[in-house]
């Protein structure tokens, strides 16, 4: 409906120059007018109108510069009159056949932004005076320019109303019946339709810090998936605010989310999710042109984050609001948030994208000793400890920790690094020979085994991804001396 009516606008505006030419033809009693647009960027000149009652004058639909009269007036800013046979011969009226009429020609410039858009040409047998038909131009030259300026208004009009039209259905994508990962997934999409130069990400709370754990699909140059949330950062800001931030970056500054992300450029718009009144999460908008955040912009993303985040609390239990919605077990996140994420990672190494990416599954090596010594309670308090001391983010690796089953925690860890994994090993492993210090008092020394796997362009999904993991596992579980192993 949206497209007949813009189509009906372009119709009228087109009749009305057509009128126009008309009206200024026979007002000036001349015996032929024509107009034409000048498109630059194409290097032609194309044809709208002409009136005449010549039986002789032809014209083409558009023609390029160099092969008209005209384009040495293209960017004509005054009237500019010409004598056929002196300041122009007659070869070049080409849209003239067996014969040329003309004997004065009078070139009408239209000015719209300080560039001459259009050119209206007036002919005649006659010597065109310039001074008797001045009132007749000035009239003409106004009716354009309010006639050309309604029209974009109004096609204005419309695209706005076809831009808001767009944005409803986004909002419908976002449904209260989804699971709360396949919410955030809706909204993260739609608001990354809104960044043509940016991205928009998500960190939540887990493993006691707050990490950066997914990444929208077409999001470019984003920051690291695992990245750790610091203080004097545009989404740290939003957190402790409550409310939505925009800022501009200067030299670097603020970062979005922490000074281990690479260059920040740009504006940035942070957004928590809040649900019952609690942060359970914040999304970062950015992009590398600050123009891209109108006002509404601004309005349609932070709109987009509340309807997600109460379409999330509509199925949340106000008991479980102190909960962190986003992991599942011991503070690590909850297999829906990390498969979803890894599926994001795949598809966006399938575009193109470089980012080294690894899953893996680490477990202690003995178990059974744990169970044997301490009480079902404690153990999961331990299991909780386990899950914070291993966080990747904490020894400055990218990456974070989510739930599989018991005593079985996944890792995802992504960086510029090759040795990325290795490194965080062994730093895991110096930790705990020292000890773990643990919540129920006391510490804890104990030995952990890992198998893990690269994401590749070539991984059909994610659970293959996960199926080589878990097998890397195993085959170093049942190897007494391996620690780490990858597939």
């Amino acid at each position: 409906m949206s497209l007949n009516r813009q189509d009906k606008a372009l119709r009228e505006f087109k009749q009305i120059i057509q009128d126009l030419v008309h009206l200024l033809r026979t007002s000036t009693g001349v015996e032929l007018a024509h107009m034409c647009w000048v498109n630059r960027s194409r290097e032609q000149f194309v044809w709208e109108t002409n009136s005449t009652q010549l039986p002789n004058v032809m014209f083409k639909d558009r023609v390029n510069f160099e092969n008209h009269f005209l384009n040495e007036f293209q960017d004509a800013e005054d009237l500019v009159q010409l004598i056929v046979g002196e300041d122009i011969s007659k070869a070049k009226l080409m849209h003239y056949f067996d014969f040329v009429q003309a004997k004065s020609i009078l070139i009408i410039p239209f000015i719209n932004k300080g560039e001459t858009v259009a050119l209206t040409v007036l002919e005649s047998e006659k010597e065109i005076d310039q001074e008797r038909i001045h009132d007749r131009i000035v009239s003409y030259n106004n009716a354009l320019v309010n006639v050309l300026d309604t029209y974009l208004e109004v096609v204005d009009l419309h695209e706005g109303q076809e831009e808001w039209e767009k944005y409803e259905k986004s909002l419908r994508k976002i449904d209260y019946r989804q699971h709360r990962v396949e919410i955030i997934q809706n909204m993260l999409n739609e608001a990354q339709a809104l960044l043509p130069n940016g991205g928009a990400v998500m960190l939540a709370p887990g493993m006691e810090s707050w990490n950066l754990v997914l990444r929208a699909v077409n999001a470019k140059n984003a920051p690291e998936l695992g990245l750790q949330l610091q203080e004097k950062s545009v989404a740290y800001d939003a957190l402790e605010k409550g409310e939505s931030v925009f800022t501009m970056h200067f030299n670097n500054n603020p970062r979005r989310i922490s000074s281990s992300e690479k260059r920040t450029d740009g504006a940035s718009l942070a957004i928590p999710i809040m649900i019952n009144d609690r942060r359970q999460g914040v999304i970062v908008c950015y992009d590398n042109d600050p123009l891209t955040f109108k006002e509404s912009t601004k309005h349609k993303l932070n709109n987009l984050v509340r309807i997600a985040s109460l379409s999330i609390q509509s199925s949340v239990k106000k008991s479980d609001a102190a909960d962190e919605l986003f992991t599942q077990n011991f503070g690590a996140y909850m297999p829906e948030l990390w498969e979803l994420s890894l599926t994001h990672e795949l598809e966006r190494l399938k575009r193109g994208g470089t980012d080294n990416t690894w899953i893996g599954f680490i477990a202690p090596d003995d178990v059974s000793a744990l169970r044997t010594k301490y009480r079902l309670e404690d153990l999961q308090r331990i299991q909780s400890d386990f899950v914070s001391a291993l966080n990747p983010s904490k020894f400055g690796i990218p990456g974070f920790m989510g739930y599989n089953s018991d005593y079985v925690y996944l890792f995802v860890i992504q960086s510029d690094d090759e040795e990325a994994v290795s490194n965080w090993v062994e730093k895991v492993k110096s930790k705990m020979e020292y000890g773990l210090k643990l919540s129920i008092g006391g510490s804890i020394r104990a030995e952990f085994k890992a198998g893990y796997t690269k994401l590749t362009d070539d991984t059909v999904n994610n659970y293959q991804a996960v199926d080589r993991a878990k097998k890397a596992l195993n085959n170093v579980m049942n190897d007494n001396e391996s620690k780490v192993a990858e597939a």
